[in-house]
């Protein structure tokens, strides 16, 4: 049983892989509309709550505005590999991660920051476990119990350390 789930989770990195390479590539013809596509992005963050980290923000606020943040989208991610759309969920999540990162570049002028490489990658392996997760008991239920209780519990360990290092990072 755990090898079912291992082919679904080594499907959606391959396509998170391929989306990321599509991304870069996107990004390194278009520069400019690759930093207009995420502050485009930031209006929607915007619309369901997320906001910026911006100067003067209580700990509290930070603390509560990551943990809800992440929590949301990991639910989401879940339910999307439930509804069986992890292929394609895992394709643009490749493919938007990509631009991000080095759309970052032209909008703020530096190379992307290792921390950065490294909270966007703890985010994205956990995103992919649970989206892997959903999809896993969607098309095997709970026959095998060990793997998804397994895989969530790795999920929720990564969530906290990535939310956990998000906060020091931006506090330090």
């Amino acid at each position: 049983m755990g090898r079912k789930f291992w082919i679904i989770f080594l499907k959606s990195i391959g396509l998170f892989a391929a989306g990321v390479a599509l991304g870069y590539l996107f990004y390194y013809f278009f520069k400019e509309q690759s930093a207009y596509i995420i502050e485009r992005f930031k209006v929607l963050q915007q619309f369901f709550g997320v906001n910026e980290y911006s100067e003067g923000m209580t700990f509290f606020r930070v603390f509560i505005t990551i943990f809800v943040g992440n929590f949301i989208s990991t639910i989401l991610y879940f339910v999307l590999g439930y509804l069986r759309l992890s292929m394609p969920v895992s394709f643009i999540s490749g493919l938007f991660i990509s631009i991000f990162l080095f759309s970052g570049i032209v909008r703020h002028g530096i190379s992307i920051p290792t921390e950065v490489i490294i909270l966007s990658s703890t985010e994205m392996l956990y995103r992919i476990i649970t989206i892997s997760s959903g999809g896993y008991i969607h098309k095997y239920r709970l026959s095998n119990k060990v793997v998804p209780i397994l895989s969530i519990s790795v999920v929720i360990i990564l969530y906290i350390a990535a939310s956990f290092y998000e906060i020091i990072q931006i506090f330090k």
